[in-house]
């Protein structure tokens, strides 16, 4: 019994040979593209992607019917790292052969940094005439973190798919706040789901890796970042290691295929006896090589020699820009308050006494021109910031425009500035009125006292008070038909 020994690394190629005579059986071992890890934000790291999956297969047999037939070997890649920032992108997906690749990590919120998801591993697989016979799934993607919290680590175990093709890992979920994508899910004989979005500006959670086919042999999804079968003599280091935090690549996969031959016939050569693994004969004047030969052993033909395995690579067939749809749940940005109207720090309110300051450090018993007497402070998070004639104000604050209340959204005046978050200050006085640069702007005022100043005009400013009694009556009233 001869073996024959051909290793692979990952190339974005399909390897492919003809099955010489004389094969037996055939000895796998795979290991298949790990996760990428999220990337990072304040809330800490992202999650770490998971191991690529091992495979170990011995002794698949080789009938007759298989020899000339087509064998195939595609590593699968890994995942990579999910970036960090606005709009983040996620890590790409780590390819395998078509309909076997990982999934893309999603992208990290439009508002503030945050991470992005890690993208999925490619499997490695092994098609012997058209059928596969071994599968070593890809490790899932790690997610992204926020600024209140981590993103969770790529899970080594499979979650499957309910998508075509199922053998692809599921796409990351793109977050739409301020927080972390979720890792993407990890190609294999059943491809892995993805993870979800993060909750407001929290972390995402980690991408399922992608199941194995075995076929009587051997299986580890290996745990965390590391492999299984890192014992196994054919193992090299670094071979499927989850990409770790933040924003690490996962590693690429690896394939080892051993081909028994049955037969090895051998000549001698100055006393020292040589492999036979080629012979020519001549055919009309020219020397043809004889790819095989047999002799007849009890009855039996037996292979002599082959002419061994030439494996051709095709980058057709191979690869996935995207996975399989996801079914994760997309992460939401934090609730940020709309009623309040409000501005930005360094805004100068003129004072009853003639003197200006800054709207930051207005405090409780201040005296603001027109306002009067400040009985309240604070602070928001805003998302709709407007230029108005030079003043930095939310969009949803009400101003006086030639004797007409309006808010600065629907004035011809306001300029939107994006939907970036902005902390804004306000405040709230006696008489609900505030003057910036000449400028009469209301104070803090609640979405219905906004309608009830729109509807009644001037009026409003002499009842607010009787109208902010009532609606406290109301909300007891609610609150109670409520229970």
């Amino acid at each position: 019994m001869v073996a024959k020994t051909h290793t692979f690394a990952y190339s974005g190629t399909l390897n492919q040979a003809v099955i010489p005579a004389g094969t037996t059986s055939v000895d796998m071992y795979l290991w298949g593209g790990a996760g990428g890890a999220g990337g990072a934000d304040a809330g800490g790291p992202g999650g770490s992607g998971a191991a690529g999956h091992h495979v170990k297969k011995l002794t698949y047999a080789i009938a007759t019917s298989l020899v000339g037939t087509t064998v195939e070997v595609g590593v699968g890649g890994g995942g990579a790292g999910g970036g960090s920032g606005t709009s983040a992108p996620g890590g790409t997906n780590g390819k395998g052969k078509t309909g076997f690749s990982g999934g893309n990590g999603g992208t990290s919120g439009p508002r503030g940094n945050s991470g992005a998801g890690g993208g999925g591993g490619g499997a490695t697989t092994v098609f012997i005439d058209g059928s596969a016979v071994a599968v070593a799934g890809g490790g899932g993607g790690g997610a992204g973190a926020g600024s209140g919290s981590n993103g969770t680590s790529g899970i080594n175990t499979n979650s499957a798919t309910s998508n075509s093709p199922a053998t692809r890992g599921e796409e990351g979920v793109d977050h739409s706040g301020d927080g972390g994508g979720s890792g993407a899910g990890g190609g294999g004989t059943a491809g892995g789901k993805s993870g979800n979005g993060g909750t407001n500006d929290n972390g995402g959670t980690g991408g399922f890796s992608g199941s194995n086919t075995a076929q009587s042999g051997t299986e580890s999804n290996g745990s965390g970042v590391t492999p299984g079968g890192t014992s196994e003599a054919n193992y090299q280091s670094g071979v499927a290691v989850g990409g770790t935090p933040s924003g690490g690549s996962g590693a690429n996969g690896l394939a080892v295929i051993v081909f028994n031959i049955g037969v090895q016939g051998y000549y001698k050569v100055s006393g020292d006896w040589k492999a036979l693994n080629s012979m020519y004969a001549k055919v009309s004047g020219t020397w043809k090589q004889i790819t095989a030969g047999y002799v007849k052993v009890s009855g039996t033909w037996k292979a002599m020699f082959n002419n061994g395995f030439n494996f051709v690579s095709t980058a057709s067939g191979f690869g996935d820009s995207t996975g399989n749809t996801t079914s994760g749940s997309g992460g939401s940005g934090p609730p940020i308050p709309q009623s309040g109207g409000c501005f930005i720090a360094g805004t100068m309110i003129s004072m009853a006494d003639g003197s200006q300051k800054a709207v930051e450090l207005v405090d409780i018993r201040d005296e603001v021109a027109v306002g009067g007497f400040v009985f309240a402070t604070g602070k928001f998070l805003i998302d709709d910031l407007f230029e108005y004639k030079g003043i930095k104000v939310s969009g949803s604050h009400m101003v006086k425009e030639n004797s007409t209340w309006t808010r600065v959204s629907d004035s011809k005046h306001g300029k939107s500035l994006g939907d970036d978050e902005h902390i804004v200050y306000v405040f709230g006085s006696e008489l609900r009125r505030i003057i910036i640069n000449g400028i009469e702007f209301t104070d803090y005022f609640e979405v219905d006292e906004k309608q009830k100043l729109l509807s009644i005009g001037e009026k409003f400013f002499g009842i607010w008070q009787d109208h902010n009694r009532q609606t406290l009556v109301d909300d007891v009233t609610i609150l109670n038909n409520d229970r």
